[in-house]
């Protein structure tokens, strides 16, 4: 079983792995609606600058260090020792002018290049080692320098005074290109590509929220952490991860079934149908949940309620019983949900309602089984989906009722398990619980013909059968399924019908001839338990169902051909103890209830018709000798009965059989008529 789940969770795992992403590499776009569930940040990680902050962080840089000037100290003084030479041949009225023009020009600096289209800050070089910001406002050039002599002086004087100036003032500001390159390259190395950080739990974005840039670039910069932190190895983990999960579920599943004799290392047939519905169900939800998010992209609607989960744990409760489908259902949800949006929602609605949908599905005797459990997945729809909501928004206005409508469609589309049914019994011979309604017709070409050759044992049957469904029934078994196979755990008796004891006094129609008295013990021996061989050869030829065969063949476990051997103990003492196993069945032991019951149905049904003048105390004494009887020789040691159910089994056999064995009150005989004179 471990090699099995081993198996089937590493393939499942490849394909979940393969097909499963984070939530935050899922498609998306600026200005749309996120519509997948709340997203919460995995780890810590840095939020980048956009591309329109980088941009804008640049240009202010450009503007920056685009001014970068290398000073000469040495102009401001040559300028002015040249003006005050040349003030002592100009006019009076020309010389303050000359004097504070040239003040304004070296004030800050004075350059050639023209400044009316930069503004900010320029950078002024003293030295390689001394800088000076200064606004690019109070630099002066020509145009600054003669704006503001017409604002101090009139026209007449600046006409004067200006070949003078164009003469003496010189450039002391040039531009340096080189170090305004170097110090633009390094501070645009110094600037930081995040704007902030971003907690492990913190919320990123809520479902239904508008994706806006700010939250954009937190979806981009979660990305890209993500795949900064070895995608390759976190790949690996979350494979191994998954694989531990789906092992665990599926070795309990499987280890559940072992144990409760549900499949057997013998037959992998029910494994290879358990591990079919699961790989088909998820194939399907997987593929339609995909298609799905392309095909509703930016629709609100949960289409993934549409699919019909349920199929799976209903198709294997019917081929098994309630108890493979409830965990089924378990199992199936919980490997299912790892690819779901809303993990959660999705096992509690799709999971715990198809674990509601199998209880009625115990045993399927009618068709309108199925719908009372299609029913009960409705209800089951209905309480966990509304449930669920308003656990998680607290008001019924917020409930998103589309999601139930799908559900309702998921409810009906459900209705295509029936129709699948047959399919899967011819592709895994497997039987279902359809197949087992369908046996119960005695009108079966075996049992018309076990009715024709052998009444007698029709009869027994018939008897056996109602014995064996009450027992069931009141057990906790399987009752459709022991009454089925004991209705046809006799029909070998159909090749030697004159053989068997209760056939005798039908076939005889003179009077009782029985063939054993011209047979050695060992001869009879042999032929009484060939019936075992002859019903298991005709059963395949019907092709009935593997437990019908497997009744037959357990039906006596390995019990001794009681009387024969005892005949043979008395005639031939010596030789008794070498042919002891040819006065044995062959068994195997019953290794379900259901053949267990029939094993102690038909001793029971059997023996009890030989006890004469039978009474309640009779009967209940030889009941519980019989039991016993089976205990002690170990016929029921592989069964899963527990004393308990024992108990509840005795307690059965004994009311059936005291009302087929009923006494009744003698009729008076009516009192003669006088005749007439």
């Amino acid at each position: 079983m471990g090699f099995l789940a081993m198996l089937y969770a590493g393939g499942m795992s490849v394909f979940l792995g393969w097909w499963t992403r984070p939530l935050f590499l899922s498609p998306y776009r600026e200005g749309e609606v996120w519509l997948h569930r709340d997203l919460f940040a995995p780890f810590e990680f840095r939020i980048f600058k956009s591309p329109e902050e980088t941009a804008e962080e640049m240009d202010s840089l450009v503007q920056r260090y685009t001014l970068v000037f290398r000073k000469d100290t040495t102009i401001p003084r040559q300028v002015r020792l040249q003006a005050e030479s040349l003030s002592t041949q100009l006019p009076l009225p020309l010389r303050l002018p000359l004097k504070a023009a040239i003040q304004y020009a070296y004030r800050y600096g004075y350059t050639d290049l023209p400044l009316s289209s930069y503004h900010g800050t320029a950078i002024i070089r003293l030295s390689p080692q001394d800088e000076l910001q200064v606004a690019v406002e109070a630099l002066a050039d020509s145009t600054r320098l003669w704006q503001w002599l017409r604002s101090q002086y009139d026209e007449a004087i600046l006409d004067s005074l200006r070949p003078h100036l164009r003469a003496l003032l010189m450039p002391n500001l040039n531009i340096d290109p080189q170090t305004a390159g170097e110090k633009l390259r390094q501070a645009a190395q110094s600037l930081s590509p995040y704007t902030g950080t971003i907690r492990r739990g913190e919320l990123i974005v809520r479902k239904g929220e508008l994706i806006s840039p700010s939250t954009y670039q937190k979806l981009q910069s979660l990305r890209t952490a993500y795949e900064s932190l070895r995608p390759l190895q976190s790949r690996l983990m979350s494979f191994f991860g998954l694989f531990l999960l789906l092992w665990v579920v599926t070795f309990i599943t499987l280890w559940y079934l072992l144990l409760a004799k549900k499949i057997s290392l013998n037959n992998l047939r029910p494994v290879a149908l358990l591990f079919s519905v699961f790989i088909f169900i998820t194939l399907i939800l997987a593929v339609l949940t995909q298609l799905q998010s392309e095909w509703t992209q930016g629709l609100d609607l949960s289409l993934y309620h549409l699919i019909p989960f349920a199929i799976g744990p209903i198709i294997l409760a019917i081929f098994f019983d309630d108890r493979v489908g409830f965990i089924s259902a378990i199992t199936l949800g919980a490997q299912i949900s790892l690819i779901m949006e809303e993990p959660v929602e999705y096992f509690f609605v799709h999971g715990f309602s198809s674990m509601l949908a199998v209880f009625r599905l115990r045993i399927m005797q009618r068709r309108s089984h199925l719908y009372y459990a299609l029913a009960n997945l409705l209800i089951g729809y209905i309480l966990t989906y509304v449930g669920y909501h308003l656990f998680r928004q607290g008001h019924l206005s917020l409930v998103p009722w589309s999601g139930l409508l799908f559900l309702f469609a998921n409810a009906a589309l459900c209705l295509v398990a029936y129709p699948l049914i047959y399919s899967i019994e011819r592709l895994f011979k497997l039987s279902s619980d359809i197949t087992f309604l369908e046996l119960l017709d005695t009108h079966h070409p075996l049992l018309q013909e076990l009715k024709r050759k052998a009444p007698g044992t029709f009869q027994h049957s018939l008897t056996v059968a109602a014995l064996a469904e009450a027992a069931a029934e009141k057990i906790g078994a399987h009752p459709l399924k022991a009454h089925v196979m004991a209705l046809f755990h006799d029909i070998g008796k159909m090749e030697n019908p004159s053989f068997f004891i209760e056939n005798l006094a039908c076939i005889s129609r003179d009077h009782i001839n029985n063939p054993h008295y011209h047979l050695t013990p060992l001869e009879s021996a042999s032929i009484i338990r060939s019936h075992v061989d002859a019903g298991v050869r005709l059963a395949r030829r019907a092709r009935l169902p593997n437990e019908v065969i497997s009744g037959i063949q357990s039906h006596h476990g390995t019990t001794y051909i009681q009387y024969f051997w005892e005949k043979q103990k008395r005639e031939c003492p010596q030789e008794a103890a070498l042919l002891e196993t040819e006065f044995r069945y062959s068994g195997p032991l019953p290794q379900t209830k259901e053949e267990a019951i029939l094993m102690l149905a038909d001793s029971l049904e059997a023996s009890t018709r030989a006890i004469p003048h039978l009474t309640p105390e009779k009967l209940r004494s030889h009941i519980h000798t019989i039991l016993q009887q089976r205990i002690a020789e170990g016929q029921l040691s592989e069964s899963p009965l527990t004393f308990a159910q024992l108990k509840e089994l005795e307690k059965v056999f004994y009311e059936q059989l005291l009302s087929i064995h009923h006494s009744r009150i003698q009729y008076p005989e009516p009192i003669p008529q006088p005749t007439p004179a």
